[in-house]
């Protein structure tokens, strides 16, 4: 039986070797983390503790331990009779997530552009074009490395590993939402849109004018939600 109980098979193996000075808690964490972000174990998916712990030949402390640090992200959830089990966020759930993502973001986009740096300018004017490119293409999973990509460099741009923390911790939570958003009919065209006018926030440094284009942007988001959630 697969450690990973779900509907739907892995499109690839989760589990391997630790690598190299990597200790067994801290691979089973990453790569445990890995598979729930890019929706190796789908939304709904059971982790069945044991039946990993023998699939690795480890003990079933390590496993434990990785997936109480994925219940902190709130990646993964105990349910009485089931066990660990990812979560399967309804519409007002993921709904509630991104008003979260709205405020911290903007916060960090204000904080962003009002720190930039001739780096961070050139940083997303690369992203920017790269994303155009991939528009025209129709390439939507480059668009998606592009994305978040973006997203990831103004928060780290922020100054504050505080708010950057946060800000990881919400976008976790949706990350298998986020892949399936910009797939979502005429989304690549707003996305691109809306980081245009981001970007002219932050080169002009106006950090007022770059947290309302990144709420704008995450509020454009929120409303092809209900496209992009998962059938029940």
């Amino acid at each position: 039986m697969s450690p990973v109980q779900s509907d739907e098979r892995p499109p690839s193996p989760i589990w391997g070797k630790p690598p190299v000075r990597e200790t067994v808690s801290a691979a089973a964490y990453r790569q445990l983390r890995e598979a729930v972000l890019q929706g190796q174990i789908s939304m709904g998916a059971r982790i069945n503790e044991l039946e990993l712990a023998g699939a690795w030949g480890v003990s079933r402390t390590p496993i434990r331990d990785a997936l109480r640090r994925l219940e902190a992200e709130g990646l993964v959830q105990a349910v009485p009779g089931r066990g660990m089990v990812v979560p399967r966020l309804d519409l007002a759930e993921a709904d509630e997530l991104y008003d979260l993502r709205e405020v911290l973001e903007g916060r960090a986009a204000r904080r962003a552009a009002e720190r930039a740096t001739p780096e961070l300018h050139a940083r997303l004017n690369a992203l920017i074009k790269a994303f155009g490119a991939a528009h025209k293409q129709g390439n939507i999973d480059a668009m998606i490395t592009i994305d978040i990509d973006f997203h990831n460099s103004l928060a780290a741009a922020s100054g504050s590993v505080r708010l950057q923390r946060a800000i990881d911790t919400v976008r976790a939570q949706v990350h298998q939402i986020r892949l399936r958003t910009m797939r979502a009919r005429g989304r690549p065209a707003k996305s691109l849109r809306d980081l245009a006018r981001l970007v002219a926030a932050v080169r002009a440094r106006d950090g007022a004018r770059a947290e309302a284009a990144m709420r704008e942007h995450i509020a454009s988001v929120r409303a092809d939600l209900s496209a992009a959630m998962p059938a029940s």
